[in-house]
C-alpha cells in the first residue's frame, strides 16, 4: 500500500544532504526550509540524533513545551518520535519525569522510555 502512496504522487521522497549533517535544524538551508513551508504538510523526524538536532543538543528544562522550543523554527508541522537515549529533551511533564526518575536512575539514557511530540511549526 505505502508503495501505491509514492507511485500515485500521494507521498513524495525528496532527498538533501542537510538531514545526514550535525548541525542544528534551525541552521536548515533557506531553499529547504522554503521547500518545507509550501509543499510539506508533516514532516516526521525520528532517532535520537535527530530529535537532539531539533534541540541543538542543548540543554533544556525538560517540562519546556516542544510547541515552544521547535514550533517557532521549524518550517511545517512536524512530529518527533524517539526513545531517550542522551539527556536532552523537552516536551516531558514533570510528574512523569519525576516517575521516571523513580523508576530508573538512567531512565534517560538507557533507551527504557521514549516520547512522541508534534508542534505546528512556524507560521512565518
Amino acid at each position: 500500500r505505502w508503495l501505491g502512496y509514492l507511485e500515485n504522487g500521494k507521498w513524495e521522497c525528496n532527498e538533501n544532504s542537510f538531514w545526514v549533517q550535525p548541525q542544528p535544524m534551525w541552521e536548515m538551508p533557506s531553499d529547504l526550509r522554503q521547500d518545507m513551508k509550501e509543499r510539506c504538510d508533516l514532516a516526521f523526524i525520528k532517532g535520537d540524533a535527530n530529535y537532539r538536532r531539533l534541540l541543538g543538543d542543548l540543554y533544556w528544562d525538560y517540562s519546556s513545551p516542544f510547541e515552544d522550543v521547535v514550533g517557532h523554527y521549524f518550517p511545517c508541522p512536524v512530529c518527533a518520535l524517539r526513545t531517550l537515549k542522551a539527556q536532552v529533551g523537552c516536551g516531558m511533564e514533570r510528574e512523569k519525569v519525576e516517575r521516571a526518575m523513580n523508576l530508573d536512575d538512567e531512565w534517560m539514557t538507557n533507551g527504557r522510555f521514549g516520547v512522541v511530540h508534534f508542534s505546528k511549526g512556524s507560521l512565518q
